[in-house]
């Protein structure tokens, strides 16, 4: 699976990781202070969303990843 990140041109910025070349995408933006995650099909359905505010997020025990 070959992963790639674009900037789509767009009023929320958001990043789009495509899962392969007919798959699906996750898209990601914040808007607001709130972090927004959908996931969509190859067919450009949503198949899942999530939102948490921020702020939520830089309280919680979520790190990013040390290597």
């Amino acid at each position: 699976m070959k992963l790639t990140v674009d900037t789509l041109d767009n009023n929320v910025k958001s990043a789009v990781i495509n899962i392969g070349k007919n798959n699906g995408y996750v898209e990601v933006f914040v808007s607001e202070g709130i972090v927004h995650l959908n996931v969509f099909n190859k067919y450009g359905d949503v198949v899942h969303e999530w939102a948490s505010p921020a702020e939520r997020l830089r309280l919680s025990e979520y790190t990013t990843p040390k290597f």
